[in-house]
């Protein structure tokens, strides 16, 4: 018995040799492969869009872009990084006409992660909603380029009137089933699509995925809120059919031309009314009230 249990314990710490012999390779291989790779420059963000509401007065408007890196062990580098870059000649926003690269060079110093490219937009010409892309990529960087190279910059130049743009939410009601669930508070984006159209950007508690359109009159500045989407698919809340004034069923708001409209203010500020809401049957209606004021 003495010699089985031998054999047995010799080849068991023969095994556990091979196995600790094959996790230090293991172990090496990954030290000497780790941080080795290639410190790649990119933009931060690859798209982006700028609201330019037009105005005689202004004639440029200097906007900056983000340009970072990764790669290698991901910390900051103890030496500057050295970027150029330059239109691409798929933009369709022309250099010198739409807008201009104050500098094709710029450097992202030691001990840092990020710089700024700057292009200053010219904004005589430009035409509202005739939106036009702007897309730039980097040539050539003191480290290595990513592959993902590029950064569109969509203009969109809008009339001087127009609603779009960041509002603060003055007062926000939510009602459920025909008593008062709450009330909501800070920032709505209404994006314009063309003159008079608009989206607003999620409802009340729920800034995701809850998109509408609605349309202004510009001779009664009374806002209709429309229960179609662009593609003249029916729009939803929370997976609800959207309520307008229109189509009625409201139990416990008013929803009418003093209720759903806009004004601008001395200020030069605009101010948004809009009731909505969406239908689950009747007694158990979702109702929004909203009053709203541009922050610029």
């Amino acid at each position: 018995m003495k010699k089985i249990f031998s054999k047995y314990n010799i080849f068991a710490t023969l095994l556990v040799a091979i196995v600790f012999t094959s996790c230090d390779t293991i172990v090496d291989q990954d030290e000497i492969d780790f941080g080795k790779g290639p410190i790649l420059a990119q933009f931060q963000n690859t798209t982006d869009e700028l609201n330019i509401i037009k105005n005689p007065a202004i004639t440029s408007i200097d906007y900056e872009i983000p340009i970072t890196y990764f790669g290698g062990r991901n910390v900051v580098l103890d030496r500057d990084v050295e970027v150029t870059i330059a239109t691409s000649p798929d933009s369709e926003a022309q250099e010198g006409v739409d807008f201009e690269l104050t500098s094709t060079s710029l450097t992202i110093p030691a001990g840092e992660n990020t710089a700024n490219a700057s292009v200053r937009i010219l904004t005589t010409d430009l035409v509202p909603f005739d939106f036009k892309d702007i897309i730039l990529e980097i040539t050539s960087s003191s480290e290595a380029v990513s592959d993902v190279n590029s950064m569109n910059l969509t203009l969109k130049t809008l009339d001087e009137n127009t609603l779009a743009g960041t509002y603060d939410v003055e007062e926000g009601q939510y009602w459920n089933s025909g008593s008062l669930a709450g009330n909501y508070s800070g920032t709505v984006s209404i994006e314009a699509v063309s003159p008079d159209l608009y989206r607003h950007v999620g409802i009340g508690f729920w800034p995701e995925d809850n998109d509408f359109y609605f349309t202004v009159d510009p001779a009664t500045n009374v806002i209709t809120v429309l229960d179609k989407d662009l593609e003249g698919e029916p729009t939803l809340l929370n997976g609800s059919p959207i309520m307008t004034c229109a189509g009625g069923k409201f139990e416990s708001v008013v929803c009418d031309e003093t209720t759903t409209n806009q004004e601008l203010k001395p200020d030069g500020k605009h101010v948004v009314k809009i009731t909505t809401g969406y239908f689950r049957g009747a007694g158990a209606t979702r109702e929004f009230t909203e009053t709203l004021i541009r922050q610029n």
